[in-house]
């Protein structure tokens, strides 16, 4: 995936692109293992690169637990990163909802 941030506020890094690649594996209805590479490439300074891995864990079909320990493939990245996350889907927020279409059936 490529992601375009633009921090007006920033007097170095206004302008940030990041790549990423992700491989992920499916264990089960409920957890998935992942790694991915990420950089980050300042306008006006040094790129961040990265490899993260993790697992995530689905508690119900709108909510999702993770964790992640990356470490830094550059010296402008951190050695190392840890940390553990909560998500969660709201269905209708903006009066559209979703139709589920029936597909082939296997």
């Amino acid at each position: 995936m490529l992601t375009e941030f633009f921090r007006p506020e920033e007097i170095t890094t206004k302008h940030v692109t990041e790549t990423t690649f992700v491989l992920e594996k499916k264990l089960n209805e409920r957890l998935s293992l992942f790694t991915e590479y990420v950089g980050d490439y300042p306008q006006s300074a040094g790129p961040t690169q990265s490899i993260n891995s993790g697992g995530l864990y689905h508690l119900s079909p709108k909510e999702q637990i993770d964790f992640h320990v990356a470490f830094g493939l550059n010296h402008n990245s951190p050695s190392y990163i840890a940390g553990v996350g909560y998500s969660f889907r709201i269905d209708g927020l903006f009066g559209t909802r979703r139709t589920q279409q029936a597909g082939p059936q296997f």
